[in-house]
């Protein structure tokens, strides 16, 4: 019989054996790698499996971590995320889910709507805005499951049970009609002023010899209370006669009201497109500034336990099919 040439069975067992080693390293690198952003950042991760099992309430006042604001961001946020609330498998196609509260949501609550709803066919979210205060009270008093809110719970408001979940952060633009000749910026102790009736002449902050019309929010607005918090260290607004508080809170009708001399403020996702406005610098930084001081969260409050209509929605706005959305208007 003939001997048997060529490599041993062995060395082949051994190549084998160091290029699964080598594969192995090679997928384990492009899973890692693929987990950084250009920027450095760590991605989102995948969302985990979804799952039809609820999910236990948040404690009454806690809130999710707020999201870092993002200048190229439409909302200028980055994906929330919430350890809480899952993105569930299916919701029933008879859930109606009300939200009422804050102007300022206007654009989250409808985007969230239309993927909510592409999400989960036979659903409808019912937004309307009538204002943070008007929105929690509703939730209180169960004609809304869910209050868009521009401000934090009170601890009166923990108390009675209500939770919040943070959603978005969002910046506070300071804003002047078009028309108005002042071509500076301002400091936050001059904005303090302003609209605490000290300062009211442009020529006092290096503008022309003109009053200052200060046109205000009502006390409803969630804007209004974060505008006195922030830039008022929580103290009273002015009640001098160039002040005038507008009836209702809405954006539209604050900048109709500005003309030649009047300042006003608003959420800059409101603004920043707005062709009748100019948005002033605060401390030498726009609202698309990092550092930007006028900045606040924007969240979603409800009432403790949350109905399964509440863990639904609130399981969707905090994945990140529910963070895209938000950002592009859909699913």
């Amino acid at each position: 019989m003939a001997n048997k040439t060529g490599p041993s069975p062995v060395l082949y067992f051994v190549i084998f054996l160091i290029l699964a080693a080598v594969g192995y390293w090679f997928l384990s690198s492009e899973e890692q790698t693929a987990q950084i952003t250009p920027n450095g950042a760590i991605a989102p991760q995948a969302e985990a499996p979804a799952t039809s099992e609820s999910s236990p309430a948040i404690a009454p006042g806690t809130e999710a971590p707020p999201a870092v604001g993002l200048p190229s961001a439409p909302l200028a946020q980055t994906p929330a995320r919430s350890d809480t609330f899952s993105l569930l498998a299916s919701v029933p196609a008879n859930t109606s889910i009300r939200i009422d509260g804050s102007t300022s949501m206007v654009t989250i609550n409808q985007n969230l709507k239309q993927g909510f709803e592409s999400q989960y066919a036979g659903t409808n979210i019912l937004p309307i805005a009538n204002g943070t205060e008007r929105g929690i009270q509703a939730v209180q008093e169960g004609n809304a499951d869910l209050a868009a809110i521009s401000r934090s719970l009170t601890p009166q408001e923990q108390a009675q049970g209500l939770a919040a979940v943070a959603i978005a952060s969002d910046r506070i633009a300071l804003v002047i009609g078009i028309e108005n000749p002042y071509t500076g910026g301002m400091t936050q102790d001059q904005v303090r002023q302003i609209f605490q009736g000290q300062i009211t002449n442009w020529q006092e902050i290096g503008g022309p010899a003109e009053p200052i019309q200060v046109v205000n929010r009502p006390s409803i607005s969630g804007t209004h209370q974060a505008f006195q918090e922030i830039v008022l260290n929580g103290g009273n607004f002015g009640n001098s006669p160039n002040i005038t508080t507008l009836p209702r809170d809405e954006t539209t009708g604050l900048l109709r009201q500005l003309g030649r001399n009047g300042i006003g403020y608003a959420t800059f996702t409101q603004v920043a497109n707005q062709q009748t406005v100019k948005t002033l610098s605060i401390d030498g930084m726009m609202p698309d500034h990092p550092n930007y001081p006028l900045q606040r969260v924007l969240s979603y409050a409800y009432q403790q336990p949350p109905n399964p209509a509440v863990q639904a929605f609130l399981g969707y706005a905090t994945s990140l099919k529910g963070q895209q959305a938000m950002l592009s208007g859909s699913n």
